[in-house]
């Protein structure tokens, strides 16, 4: 008897010291998620998501992005006169922050959301979870979403520095920019998850989605616009630019209509990423 029992508590110990053992791996963050979700849906999932995806080295790569915009802003600032400055503040609010550093930022976080799980093979780990697996898609689009637009707040603040120094309405201009940011920022994160789960390379995805459809074709050819998250996010950022409606937005809908736009494109990505995550076969990651 009381050598079955030292058995039993040496086996028990070891099985200890081997969870304790890879607690800091990949068999820790899915304790860490299982954890997380026995909990339901609150701040802890999302905090768990949001710290994984700003502690990454690839996020501090991505926030040289828009310091390179705000650098942009400060030599137009120091060099041009006040008349020179509108064309520009077109170019930093219109084409280089909602066209080009909030679709890059969301673009890698958003498919990190999942895309490192899958190629790491740690997906099947979210079957620890105890909850409808759309809470966790919800949680990882929100963590790249928030990620995503506070990353991008320093081109925010330089392009409204500019607008404002054209003599734009302060109020306009601040709102324009972040209420663009936010939206666009939603609306991409929402299509990167949501690629995230369906390709093994999103990013690959996601990437030719930005340049070929967004940048190229979407950009010549006006009929295509209306299927452009960047279209509808350079009309909601309008406020904040001089002059009339910039090209390449859908300029026959407000501003209204964009932002509604932008946040259902955001939903229905959700939705269509928590049925695929719902029906794909986790246990084999995705294939």
């Amino acid at each position: 008897m009381s050598t079955g029992t030292g058995t039993g508590t040496g086996t028990t110990a070891g099985a200890t010291g081997t969870s304790g053992t890879g607690a800091g791996g990949p068999a820790g963050a899915g304790a860490a998620v299982a954890r997380a979700g026995r909990a339901g849906f609150s701040t802890t999932l999302l905090g768990f998501s949001l710290r994984g995806l700003l502690l990454r080295g690839r996020t501090a790569g991505l926030a040289a992005l828009p310091l390179v915009v705000a650098a942009v802003a400060v030599v137009v600032l120091a060099v041009t006169s006040v008349p020179a400055r509108y064309g520009l503040q077109t170019t930093l609010a219109g084409d280089l922050l909602v066209g080009l550093v909030v679709p890059i930022v969301a673009l890698v976080l958003g498919t990190g959301a999942f895309g490192d799980e899958r190629e790491g093979g740690t997906l099947p780990l979210l079957r620890a979870v105890v909850r409808p697996r759309w809470h966790v898609v919800l949680a990882r689009a929100a963590a790249a979403w928030v990620a995503t637009v506070v990353v991008c707040l320093p081109a925010v603040a330089a392009c409204a520095v500019v607008g404002v120094s054209i003599d734009l309405p302060a109020g306009e201009v601040l709102a324009g920019l972040l209420l663009a940011t936010t939206l666009s920022a939603a609306a991409y994160c929402g299509l990167f998850v949501l690629l995230s789960l369906l390709a093994r390379r999103g990013l690959l995805a996601g990437l030719a989605y930005v340049v070929l459809w967004e940048t190229f074709l979407a950009g010549l050819a006006p009929a295509l616009r209306g299927l452009s998250i960047g279209s509808y996010a350079r009309r909601v950022v309008t406020p904040a630019t001089p002059g009339d409606v910039p090209l390449g937005t859908v300029a026959a809908s407000g501003i209204a209509t964009s932002a509604v736009v932008l946040v259902a494109v955001a939903l229905v990505a959700l939705a269509l990423a928590s049925w695929r995550l719902q029906r794909m076969d986790v246990g084999q990651g995705g294939a």
